[in-house]
C-alpha cells in the first residue's frame, strides 16, 4: 500500500513540518473517518486551516470523534502526543470525558460553544500543560450539510493569565489551598498551599485521594465531616457546603482548624460529579476563640461565687452628663435598667436569682420618692459617676432597710453616660452592730450617772442611819456588791435584761455556803427589764443582810423562802414573789423604819409599778410583790 496523500493546502498556506508529514503518514483507512482520499471537502479544507494555525487547533470528526490537532495543541498535549492522532476524543482523555461531554454533545448539535481552562500552579491541568486559553468549539458539516465534526481553536486568554496568576499568587501568600476533586476518578487536583496545609509532599498534588484527605480529618470530626458532606451531594439543589474542622497534619501530628467552602458542579440531571473548594488554617482564630471562652467562663465563674453584689446599669438612650444634676438624677431613674449582676446581688434585695433583678429600674432599691435616695444619686452624679467605698441605704423586695458599701465606674463616651457597672457590700449587720454600739454606750453613760446616783443615795442613807462608823462601813460594802451582782448578770445578757432566778441566785450566793438546805428558791422563768432586776437585787441584798443579822440566818436553824409564780390576769401577766423566814430568832417590829425597809418598799414598788409590802411576824419576816410584767 502506498502512503496517502496528504490534503491539498489553501491556497498561499505555509505547512507545518512535522505535523502535516504525521497527517500525510497516518493510515486513516484504519480508522472511522476512512482514507484521506475520501475526506469531504469541509474535513479537507477545515484540517488545512488547522495545520496553519499559529494557536493551538484541533479537529474532532465522525461518529467515534476521531481526533486531529496542529503542532500548537502537540504541546498541550505533552506526552500523549503523537499516540492521540487518529484516535477517538474519549481514549485520548478518559479523564475528563464526563465532564466534556455535555458540550461536545451541545456542539455537535448545532451550537458554538466556549471553555476556558484553569491551570494550577504548576502549569498543569489534568495533565495538559494549557497554559490559559479560551477555546472556541464550532460545528462542522460535511458535503450533505449535516454536522460531522467540530473545529477547536484556543485563543490565549492574557487578562485570565494574569488574573489567574495573581489570585495564584494571593493564595500563596495567604496560606489558602484549592483542590478540583473528580468523582468519577475519586482523586483531587490539589495545589501546593493545600498540601502545605496538611502536611503532604507536593508529588500528590494530582492524585490525592478522598480516603487519604479523610484519614487526615481528626477522628472526632469525621463522623460529622462526613454526615455533613453526603446531606449535601445527595440534595441536588446543593451547591455550596462550608464547615469547620480539624486535621492531623501528616508531617508533625499537629492537630489544627481548618476552614472548608466548597462550590459542588452538577451536571444537567442533578448529580454531582465534581467539587472546586478552598481551605485555609484558622487555628489562631480558633485559639483566640477558646481563650476568649475561657476568659469569659473565668469572669462568669468569678462573678458568680463572689460573696459581693455585681451588678451592670444600661442607660437607654444614653444620658447626657452635662445637664443640670437634678435633670440627671431624673433621668437615670427614667432610663437606667439592670442588664446583669450575679445571684449574690439578687439575694442582697431578697431576690431569688440573678433574672429577677434583671430589667428593674433604680426606682426598685433607691425609691424616687425617697428624698434621701435622691440625695445619694445627686451625689454619684457630681462625683462624675465613679466612686469607691460610698455608703447607701436602699430598699429590698420586702420594703427592708439594707446598708450597702458601693463601688462603681462609668462607660462615659463623647459626653453619654451608656453603662455603669459596679461592686457593692452588704454592711446591714455592721452598720446594726454599729447602732447597737452607739446604743450601748448611750445606755451605759445613763447607767453609770444612774449608779453613781444609787451610790450616792446608799452611802448618804447608809452613813445617816448607822450607829458607828463599822456598821456604816459594812452595810455600804454590802450594798454595793448587790449593786456589783446585779451587773454582772446584766452585763452577762448584754443589759438586755435578766433572768429572775439569776438574780435571786446571786444575790444569795455568799450565803449559801451556810447550809444548802436553809435556803428554797422555786419559781418559773421569769424574764426582767434592767431597770427592774437593779432594784430587786438591791431589795434582796436588804433582806438577806437584815436575815443574816438579825433573822433567820443568824442561828442554825432558820430557813429562807423565795418563791415566785406568774398570774396570768385579763390586764396581763403579772409577778408574785414572796421572801419568807422561819425558824429565827423572834421578831419584833422596829420602833423606827430604816433606810433597808423604805429601798424594799419605795423604791422597789417605784421600780416595779406594784405593791411591795413588808410584815414583821414573830414567826420571820415576810416581803410580798406583786407587780404587772409588761
Amino acid at each position: 500500500m502506498s502512503a496517502p496523500a496528504a490534503p491539498e493546502p489553501a491556497s498561499g498556506a505555509q505547512g507545518r513540518g512535522e505535523i502535516r508529514r504525521r497527517i500525510r503518514a497516518h493510515d486513516w483507512a484504519a480508522t472511522p473517518i476512512g482514507p484521506l482520499s475520501s475526506w469531504p471537502q469541509s474535513l479537507r479544507t477545515i484540517v488545512d486551516l488547522m495545520i496553519e494555525a499559529r494557536q493551538p487547533a484541533c479537529v474532532v470528526w465522525g461518529a467515534d470523534l476521531t481526533f486531529l490537532y496542529n503542532e500548537s495543541f502537540g504541546r498541550i498535549l505533552g506526552s500523549r502526543h503523537p499516540a492521540a492522532l487518529g484516535r477517538p476524543f474519549r481514549e485520548v482523555w478518559p479523564e475528563i470525558w464526563d465532564r466534556h461531554r455535555t458540550m461536545i454533545e451541545s456542539t455537535l448539535s448545532g451550537e458554538e460553544q466556549d471553555a476556558f481552562e484553569h491551570h494550577d500552579s504548576s502549569g498543569g491541568w489534568l495533565g495538559w500543560a494549557v497554559g490559559s486559553f479560551t477555546f472556541s468549539w464550532t460545528p462542522v458539516r460535511d458535503h450533505a450539510g449535516r454536522i460531522a465534526g467540530f473545529y477547536c481553536a484556543g485563543s490565549e486568554a492574557t487578562r485570565h493569565a494574569l488574573t489567574e496568576e495573581r489570585l495564584r499568587q494571593v493564595q500563596e501568600a495567604a496560606r489558602i489551598g484549592s483542590f478540583d476533586f473528580d468523582r468519577e476518578t475519586g482523586k483531587a487536583v490539589a495545589s501546593p498551599e493545600y498540601l502545605e496545609l496538611y502536611g503532604l509532599p507536593n508529588n500528590l498534588s494530582d492524585s490525592l485521594s478522598y480516603e487519604k484527605w479523610f484519614s487526615l480529618v481528626h477522628p472526632d470530626d469525621r463522623s460529622r465531616i462526613e454526615a455533613v458532606t453526603r446531606r449535601a451531594v445527595a440534595d441536588p439543589v446543593c451547591h455550596q457546603l462550608e464547615y469547620d474542622f480539624r486535621i492531623i497534619r501528616a508531617d508533625t501530628g499537629e492537630m489544627r482548624w481548618l476552614t472548608a467552602r466548597t462550590k459542588l458542579v452538577r451536571d444537567s440531571d442533578g448529580h454531582f460529579i465534581r467539587s472546586l473548594g478552598a481551605q485555609w488554617d484558622i487555628t489562631a482564630e480558633k485559639d483566640a476563640e477558646a481563650a476568649l471562652r475561657e476568659s469569659q467562663e473565668r469572669y462568669r465563674s468569678f462573678i458568680s461565687h463572689s460573696s459581693e453584689g455585681i451588678w451592670f446599669l444600661e442607660f437607654m438612650p444614653p444620658l447626657d452628663t452635662g445637664l443640670p444634676v437634678e435633670e440627671q438624677v431624673e433621668l437615670a431613674y427614667r432610663n437606667g435598667r439592670f442588664v446583669d449582676c450575679n445571684d449574690a446581688m439578687a439575694r442582697m434585695y431578697g431576690l431569688d436569682r440573678a433574672e429577677d433583678l434583671v430589667g428593674r429600674t433604680l426606682d426598685f432599691p433607691l425609691p424616687s420618692s425617697d428624698p434621701d435616695a435622691r440625695a445619694y444619686l445627686a451625689e454619684i452624679v457630681r462625683s462624675g459617676y465613679s466612686v469607691t467605698g460610698v455608703e447607701s441605704v436602699e430598699q429590698d423586695a420586702a420594703g427592708n432597710s439594707k446598708y450597702f458599701d458601693n463601688s462603681m465606674i462609668a462607660v462615659i463616651e463623647d459626653g453619654q453616660l451608656k453603662r455603669l457597672w459596679g461592686i457593692q457590700r452588704d454592711i446591714s449587720d455592721r452598720k446594726r452592730a454599729e447602732e447597737q454600739r452607739t446604743l450601748l454606750i448611750n445606755e451605759l453613760n445613763h447607767r453609770v450617772k444612774n449608779t453613781l446616783a444609787t451610790v450616792q443615795s446608799i452611802a448618804s442613807q447608809t452613813l445617816r442611819n448607822a450607829s458607828t462608823m463599822q456598821e456604816a462601813k459594812e452595810a455600804f460594802e454590802g450594798r454595793l456588791m448587790a449593786l456589783a451582782r446585779a451587773h454582772d448578770v446584766l452585763t452577762t445578757e448584754s443589759w438586755e435584761g435578766a433572768e429572775l432566778r439569776n438574780i435571786v441566785v446571786q444575790a444569795l450566793a455568799p450565803y449559801r455556803s451556810l447550809s444548802e438546805d436553809r435556803l428554797t428558791i422555786e419559781g418559773p422563768e421569769v424574764r426582767l427589764s434592767p431597770r427592774i432586776a437593779l432594784a430587786l437585787s438591791m431589795a434582796l441584798q436588804e433582806l438577806t443582810t437584815n436575815a443574816v443579822k438579825h433573822g433567820a440566818l443568824s442561828n442554825e436553824t432558820g430557813k429562807v423562802d423565795i418563791i415566785w409564780d406568774i398570774d396570768p390576769a385579763e390586764s396581763g401577766p403579772r409577778l408574785h414573789l414572796r421572801w419568807q423566814e422561819s425558824g429565827g430568832p423572834p421578831v419584833r417590829t422596829p420602833t423606827r423604819q430604816g433606810f433597808g425597809s423604805r429601798l424594799i418598799e419605795r423604791s422597789l414598788a417605784r421600780e416595779l409599778n406594784g405593791n411591795v409590802q413588808i410584815t414583821f411576824h414573830p414567826d420571820g419576816v415576810l416581803c410580798t410583790v406583786d407587780a404587772p410584767l409588761a
